[in-house]
């Protein structure tokens, strides 16, 4: 006979991940630590496998553990999804989702309003603030969702899904002309912005003379900047716009690391205008990213 895996203990682990500790998840799900680690040592009997290792006081997820985290978030969002269908056929309530910088707002908000446009009884909020807030936010319960962005190298392991993991690329308007620039003039987020801390980097590491020419924290703001022919900048490469007001991909400039966008749920976010935007999303993305 084929086991079951309980979904009880598989939210669980979840919650275990996205609070941090086994005491934190145990408070959160008003259950006693030893009660929690009971449901994981079953889990672990059932699978033949291990999926917590003690790190000296803490518990980390071993590689088995990574993966079957991942398949559960996807099988409870399947769950919630499949009791939604039945229990109520319309997308209704608030659903709040935070950007960090460095995510095209401009390609978000154009997602956020078809979704809108499809779910007319669904309400959809937007903030934009850095990485270390939304955390915080997520786990007092005042967001639902949120959109982070990093380097590959800075993305939190176990955290949240991916939405996207593309190369960053140099960009300009289609009147930029690189050859007339003795200095590099760049187009940047501000000092935190880890899009900036790559260019900066891989500029440095190769040698190349550069000035920041403008910078801020509205990622739109900084393309509209390049897309004007004053400056260059780094951007995703799925949201580059090849035409003559858009943004083009330049070449001949240092390699750039991969930048990983992931979607990360709030810890009582499994409701269905979350669940219903956290698919949109996911569907969004991945569109856009396959016409890149």
């Amino acid at each position: 006979m084929t086991a079951l895996l309980d979904l009880d203990s598989l939210r669980t682990l979840v919650m275990i991940a996205d609070a941090g500790s086994f005491t934190r998840a145990a408070a959160e799900l008003d259950k006693t630590q030893s009660a929690i680690s009971m449901q994981m040592r079953r889990m672990e009997d059932k699978l033949e496998r291990t999926v917590f290792r003690r790190e000296g006081r803490h518990s980390k997820l071993t590689e088995d553990g990574e993966l079957l985290l991942r398949h559960a978030r996807q099988m409870l969002r399947l769950n919630d999804e499949t009791l939604a269908m039945f229990l109520e056929r319309e997308v209704t309530g608030k659903v709040r989702l935070g950007l960090t910088e460095g995510v095209d707002e401009t390609r978000t908000a154009k997602i956020i309003f078809e979704f809108s446009k499809n779910n007319p009884k669904a309400e959809a909020s937007i903030i934009s603030a850095p990485a270390a807030d939304l955390r915080q936010a997520l786990a007092e319960g005042k967001l639902d969702l949120a959109i982070i962005g990093s380097l590959a190298d800075d993305a939190e392991a176990g955290e949240g899904s991916i939405l996207s993991n593309e190369r960053l690329v140099w960009a300009a308007g289609a009147n930029f002309r690189l050859a007339n620039e003795n200095e590099l003039p760049l187009a940047v987020g501000l000092e935190q912005c880890g899009i900036r801390k790559a260019a900066v980097e891989a500029l440095e590491g190769d040698e190349c003379a550069f000035r920041i020419q403008y910078s801020s924290s509205n990622p739109g703001l900084v393309k509209m900047t390049a897309a004007s022919g004053l400056a260059i900048t780094v951007q995703p490469r799925s949201s580059l716009v090849a035409t003559e007001a858009g943004l083009l991909e330049l070449e001949g400039l240092p390699k750039l690391p991969n930048y990983v966008v992931k979607l990360v749920r709030g810890k009582e976010s499994y409701f269905k205008a979350a669940n219903a935007l956290s698919d949109y999303l996911a569907k969004a993305f991945e569109k856009t990213a396959a016409s890149a």
